[in-house]
């Protein structure tokens, strides 16, 4: 993510899956947190992410 239009395509995108509860985004460590009521999996998420033409490097769970 290079801008603040990046951010938002990013966390728009995201929002609007079911399930997903909150998006956070911080521009500057170029990362995404996402909070759900029901699983949504990794591989979807990803894969939203890379169809916005981002890269994305890696997944980590938090509990």
């Amino acid at each position: 993510m290079t801008c603040e239009n990046c951010v938002q395509r990013v966390e728009n995108a995201l929002e609007n899956l079911t399930d997903v509860s909150k998006v956070k985004t911080n521009f500057k460590k170029k990362s995404v947190i996402v909070t759900y009521d029901n699983h949504v999996d990794d591989i979807l998420l990803m894969k939203m992410i890379e169809d916005l033409g981002y890269t994305v490097t890696g997944v980590k769970e938090l509990t």
